[in-house]
């Protein structure tokens, strides 16, 4: 009630303002209306435990009342097959029954699970198995919860005013107390039916209200002596097994140090086996385990036909019509460990050079711009010292002067692994000759063939920065890496452990540029060779060959003059007719013009490798350039202007006709003229007016591929590969080798699914692993999407084969079970969440199964040590088939959760609100 003063400063109370709690029950109806909670019709029954499997929707909104705000919640369980409702509703006659009524007398959905899923259900859909309830909380409840009972009451009064002003069929609860401990007073209202739940906790209960004789009597006390009918009982008894820990020791590639972690082992010790090497740890933290529970539930029974107090109970597992076991594990696998602690990298923007200093591969300048490299390439004294065999002491300084965690010789084991060829005693893991496309798809993953130089060094780097030295450790490698690669290019040997051919655009962007460092290097080798054949031929000529040797020579070295003219170039063309490069002749084709000389098919370049970048490069450039620049048409056609002009050298006396008849043949169209005579034209493309072919060829020339400056320059390709990888900075590093590390690590863990025997049984999780990668690894975005969901996954698949050996071992596999009956069972967890059913009476006999006989011994030795907690549900309903408004008496509901001396009693009691 607001306050005034008048002029005489007399205190007044204004009656007529808005009072705290009216302003809350206007807020509080404006929300329940909005949500539509007094629609309850056509609303099925629930099928058995789907309130613990099935999906949540939850709404909030936000009340300012009291210190910091109340909160309204709004749960509702997403059911499928809504359909059925109506069908479902046909058969109910009584109007008066909510879907409240309905769910507090489910026996289905009675006993969920002991294990907490990932997706928490609310404990009030647990302990009465609402599909839809309203709670109202402080916005900060563990701070400012409620506590006196003034608080209670305005709220609890607040909610059944607003209930029946909207006409709600939704439970309304109000949380009390401190928040841990789960207390809450609710109300639901039907026609002419009010539903009180009410919790009670006593920490220390009488000791027959521990038993269901006694609960029984107390429910008796709350219901109407209208209810003539035996009360309905459903119980659920948890016992608890000895936890189960399966050790399966850390193990770290190139780490010959003793784990402290593996000093004191727990438990039976099981060593993981792969047949494939691969560089990342594998293995399960000390702390891994796997905690068993047993849970016999009797669904339901009438209260006159089971017997349960202190000196005597009917509830013993050996009665039990079902039993279920439940497997709650918590398992840290270093593997998972290691792939999560590298995705720090990509935070890490800080240079390679900051970590091993400047100057690191050994050149002069890291822009390698500072000088001409290609007047050292092409002096002699380098083509002399390639001619010499490869010696181990040249490669000594690669490890070297180099800043970082690892002494030389652990860096030298690591390179033997990347490069065994270079390392030939420390060799111990050379790469396959074989094929690889049963476990690669290029088509799919955006990654490298397994166990490739690429894949190696990813999981090299990834092991090392979470084993061996941290980041520091990881730029050290890379920098020796980058140093072994210059050493190769060096001494003209290419990579290995890559594959054969031009860049793949179809693998990661490091997979290319290893390629393309191949091609350089082999085209260089090609080179060198033909001038080392021509040098040999020149030398047992005549002396007074000796100019033209010369002018040979000045050829050769034509292609490193950058200042020489294009192909182009009138002193370098053939001005006579003598035809040069000539490869072979086209079948028995002639020239059109001159039938007596054949046509011939021309030496030409080879065409120029380029990787994802570069293409990406030249088609930004042309973007901006546009359609009509002349240096777009120039970059378009330089490889057609170089076959022109050695088409013209081997075919001096050839048109351009000609030329289509070899080069585009599908330019060369058969047509028939008005007299019926078969004649051959060009398309319409190529005569169209400022055509691009015929501008090309008319400014080639005629000149041979031996005088043509080359297209592509191997050396400076090679050397614009070496400088990209090393002027990466750390997160460019982690971009790089993510998707190959990712690929790596779920073949690493198919493979040791395949060694224990269990690829079937994972096959679709491997499946789906592989098929996000492949969803990842061919993102259009510029930055990389998240991995962790990949991660996570990855991270519950090692779970599950933790739990898988932890249930067989509790099995008694190999001795009282086969791996087939194990696998069989472990299906059954994997489908229904972490159950698998032990005995079921309905269906078979107890005792059929080998886990009940290997279980049950173990239980009843100590059964009252392993005991955790008993269930109680009473149910009593009136007359469902009441057609007649008031005569329905309403559900009674009370649950009681006996944990040692504690017990807690959640009830749900109906009163009628008809005033006859």
């Amino acid at each position: 009630m607001a306050e005034e003063i008048d002029d005489n400063e007399f205190y007044r109370e204004n009656f007529s303002a808005d009072s705290d709690w009216e302003v809350f029950n206007a807020q509080l109806g404006e929300i329940l209306q909005k949500w539509d909670v007094s629609a309850d019709s056509e609303t099925r029954n629930l099928k058995s435990e789907e309130i613990f499997s099935c999906n949540w929707k939850v709404e909030r909104e936000s009340l300012d009342m009291l210190r910091n705000g109340i909160e309204v919640e709004y749960h509702q369980a997403i059911l499928e097959d809504e359909e059925l409702a109506r069908a479902e509703a046909k058969e109910s006659t009584c109007l008066q029954r909510t879907s409240c009524h309905h769910d507090l007398m489910s026996t289905g959905n009675s006993f969920g699970p002991p294990i907490r899923s990932s997706q928490e259900l609310h404990i009030l859909a647990r302990i009465y198995g609402l599909r839809r309830f309203i709670v109202l909380h402080p916005v900060n409840p563990t701070l400012n919860y409620m506590k006196s009972t003034s608080e209670f009451n305005f709220f609890l009064s607040a909610v059944a005013v607003v209930s029946a002003e909207v006409q709600s069929v939704v439970p309304i609860f109000v949380q009390i107390y401190d928040p841990k401990w789960n207390y809450y007073t609710g109300v639901a209202l039907a026609p002419a039916l009010r539903t009180n739940f009410r919790l009670i906790g006593l920490e220390k209960a009488p000791p027959e209200c521990r038993f269901l004789m006694g609960l029984l009597t107390l429910f008796r006390e709350k219901v109407p002596t209208s209810y003539s009918q035996a009360a309905m009982i459903s119980v659920c008894i948890t016992y608890a097994l000895d936890t189960m820990r399966t050790r399966m020791p850390m193990y770290v590639p190139f780490d010959h140090g003793l784990s402290s972690e593996d000093i004191v082992v727990t438990g039976e010790v099981s060593h993981l086996e792969v047949q494939q090497f691969c560089a990342l740890p594998h293995g399960y933290k000390p702390e891994s385990r796997t905690e068993i529970y047993l849970v016999y539930t009797w669904p339901e029974l009438s209260e006159h036909v089971a017997f349960d107090s202190e000196q005597r109970s009917d509830f013993v597992p050996s009665k039990a019509p079902l039993g279920k076991i439940y497997l709650s594990v918590e398992a840290s696998s270093y593997l998972s460990c290691c792939l999560r602690d590298y995705q720090s990298v990509a935070e890490v923007t800080r240079s390679l050079e900051s970590f091993v200093g400047r100057n690191f591969s050994g050149t002069s300048s890291g822009a390698e711009a500072a000088s001409n490299p290609l007047d050292r390439i092409t002096e002699h004294k380098l083509t002399k010292r390639r001619e010499r065999s490869f010696e181990l002491p040249a490669q000594a300084g690669l490890t070297k002067r180099l800043p970082g965690p690892m002494t030389e010789s652990e860096l030298s084991e690591l390179l033997a692994y990347l490069f065994p060829d270079m390392h030939p005693e420390m060799a111990l893991f050379p790469y396959a000759k074989k094929n690889f496309t049963d476990k690669f798809d290029p088509m799919r993953i955006k990654s490298a063939v397994p166990d490739s130089l690429v894949c190696r060094l990813s999981c090299l780097l990834a092991t090392c920065h979470a084993h061996l030295g941290s980041v520091e450790g990881m730029a050290q490698v890379w920098a020796a890496f980058t140093r072994q690669l210059r050493l190769l290019w060096d001494n003209s040997l290419t990579v290995p452990g890559i594959s054969a051919g031009f860049p793949d655009t179809r693998t990661c962007l490091l997979h290319q540029k290893l390629q393309m460092l191949n091609v350089c290097v082999e085209r260089r080798v090609q080179r060198e060779a033909n001038s080392k054949r021509k040098s040999e031929g020149m030398v047992g000529k005549a002396s007074s060959e000796e100019e033209e040797d010369e002018d040979d020579d000045e050829g050769e070295f034509f292609d490193c003059d950058d200042l020489t003219a294009g192909a182009g170039s009138p002193t370098k063309a053939v001005l006579s007719l003598k035809p040069e490069g000539r490869l072979r002749r086209l079948n028995n084709e002639r020239l059109l013009e001159e039938l007596d000389e054949y046509l011939y098919i021309p030496d030409t370049q080879e065409p120029v490798p380029k990787t994802e970048d570069q293409l990406q490069d030249d088609a930004e450039v042309m973007l901006k350039l546009g359609p009509g620049s002349g240096l777009t048409t120039q970059m378009m056609c330089t490889s057609l202007l170089s076959d022109m002009e050695a088409f013209k050298a081997a075919n001096p006396r050839g048109i351009m006709e000609d030329f289509i008849r070899w080069y585009s043949p599908k330019d060369w169209e058969e047509v028939t003229d008005e007299l019926g005579q078969v004649k051959h034209q060009l398309s319409i493309r190529m005569t169209t007016e400022g055509n691009t072919w015929q501008k090309v060829w008319e400014q080639a020339q005629a000149v041979p591929v031996s005088r043509q400056k080359r297209l592509f320059d191997d050396t400076n390709e090679a050397l614009k590969v070496l400088h990209y990888l090393e002027t990466r900075k750390m997160h460019e590093i982690y971009n790089l080798t993510i998707i190959p590390l990712l690929h790596s690590a779920i073949l690493k863990l198919a493979d040791i699914l395949s060694n224990a025997k269990l690829e079937d049984l994972f096959s679709s999780q491997i499946g789906k692993l592989l098929s996000d990668l492949c969803r990842l690894s061919r993102s259009h975005s510029d930055d990389l999407p998240p991995v962790k969901p990949l991660l996570d996954d990855l991270a519950e698949l090692e779970r599950r084969f933790y739990q898988f050996k932890c249930f067989e071992q509790l099995s008694g596999y190999p001795k009282r079970s086969s791996l087939q009956q194990v696998k069989l069972q472990f299906e059954e967890i994997l489908r229904n969440d972490n159950c698998c059913t032990i005995v079921n009476r309905r269906l078979t006999a107890a005792g059929d199964g080998t886990l009940y006989d290997i279980l049950i011994p173990k239980l009843e030795e100590d059964m009252a040590e392993r005991l955790i907690s008993k269930d109680y549900i009473i149910r009593l309903d009136g007359n469902t088939k009441t057609p007649e408004k008031g005569l329905y008496l309403g559900p009674q509901f009370m649950r009681a959760i006996v944990t040692g001396e504690k017990l807690r009693l959640c009830g749900a009691f109906t009163e009628s609100t008809a005033f006859v």
